[in-house]
């Protein structure tokens, strides 16, 4: 098992298993051959050949299968994980400040009072 923190290439021969602890979003790219990929609480296994890529989101296990050919694999930190969570978080931030703009102090006090004789 091997921790993923920077960009790396990786060959398998068919047949060949291995798995990966990754510890962050990672994009997994076939540059030839085909795999089957399995992850840790995934509803779903895939299946990539060359030219194909997956974006692998959270933390835990990965194995990695080369069927029937040699595979070249490149894995990496996915950066548009990161941005797609970037920009969640500016939209998020954006609609916290959009529903604090929406109540004016006036109409918060008149709220306070409701129920009160």
């Amino acid at each position: 098992m091997q921790n993923i923190f920077t960009k790396r290439n990786i060959r398998l021969q068919a047949g060949d298993v291995m798995s990966l602890q990754v510890t962050r979003p990672v994009c997994l790219q076939v540059g030839s051959g085909r795999v089957w990929i399995t992850v840790e609480g995934g509803r779903t296994d895939y299946w990539l050949a060359g030219g194909q890529s997956l974006d692998i989101p959270g933390h835990g296990l990965v194995v990695i299968e080369s069927v029937n050919t040699a595979s070249k694999l490149q894995v990496g930190l996915c950066r548009r994980h990161w941005l797609m969570r970037l920009a969640s978080g500016v939209h998020m931030l954006a609609l916290r400040l959009r529903g604090r703009r929406a109540v004016s102090p006036a109409a918060a006090g008149t709220a306070n009072n409701c129920g009160q004789s």
